[in-house]
């Protein structure tokens, strides 16, 4: 990873993993497993107890703390999205057998921010917070599709070289034109060649697009002659999602209207 400071992402690596239920958060289990000395490991640990973003425990090990709780406030507009959408994440990949996952924009980038993996043994695995450029994949071209042109050509132009090493602007072009038009937008090995996706917009009740929900797996799952069906069950969950945001049984605050953005002058 090129222009990052090693120290930061230690850190940030050992904030992760004291967080994860399960792990040995002492000094010796924190450096064991981050494979780093253990005075370098201390001295990380101290920086964080300095700024209250880690706590000792009595027995030696540590556990996060308060101190990060204004740093996470602003995803709790998501938060309300995440839990809104669990049952048809859950109900896509039960009837589906794939990977369902959600993305809501942050930036210029699409951030998976729910999931629910496939049952199959063999299944494509999405990481929560993973991101990618918005010029990317099916779920990108669902979040601009919402936005004007002017608003789309200047993400494109902010897009780094390696999102134009497979695709063209046009190609971006062609997958918002496909969720305009037919209300989803597929992409088949566009972004990673093993991986196939066919996406759609999360709207609340009043129309507004505030994320995309996302069937994603191999090649031989998501095929042209199985599309219809898989952008049917997308569509179809997601009436009932917005019908339920709509009628205020959802979550009490799904987080769209904070995080969407309504449809513009498309230009």
């Amino acid at each position: 990873m090129r222009h990052t400071v090693p120290a930061v992402l230690k850190a940030a690596d050992m904030l992760a993993l004291i967080a994860r239920a399960g792990s040995d958060t002492t000094i010796r289990g924190l450096a064991d497993s981050l494979r780093i000395p253990r005075t370098s490991c201390y001295r990380i640990l101290r920086s964080l107890i300095a700024r209250d973003l880690v706590r000792a425990l009595e027995d030696g090990g540590h556990e996060v703390s308060l101190g990060l709780l204004p740093l996470v406030e602003p995803l709790r507009s998501v938060e309300g999205l995440v839990v809104a959408v669990r049952p048809e994440l859950e109900a896509l990949a039960t009837g589906t057998g794939l990977t369902a996952k959600l993305s809501v924009r942050r930036g210029d980038h699409a951030v998976t921010v729910a999931r629910q993996e496939s049952p199959q043994a063999a299944h494509i695995a999405v990481r929560i917070g993973a991101a990618f450029h918005l010029s990317l994949g099916s779920s990108g071209a669902v979040l601009l599709s919402s936005m004007g042109k002017e608003e789309v050509d200047g993400i494109l132009a902010r897009a780094p070289s390696e999102c134009w090493e497979h695709q063209r602007p046009e190609d971006v072009w062609r997958r918002i034109r496909q969720v305009r038009a037919k209300g989803f937008a597929w992409d088949f090995g566009g972004y990673r060649t093993n991986c196939h996706a066919v996406s759609a917009p999360v709207a609340d009740g009043d129309g507004a697009t505030c994320g995309a929900m996302t069937l994603v797996g191999f090649p031989q799952e998501v095929t042209r002659q199985n599309l219809p069906r898989l952008a049917g069950a997308l569509t179809s969950e997601l009436a009932i999602l917005r019908r339920r945001l709509k009628a205020g049984t959802g979550a009490r605050d799904p987080g769209c209207k904070k995080s969407h953005h309504r449809a513009r002058s498309r230009g």
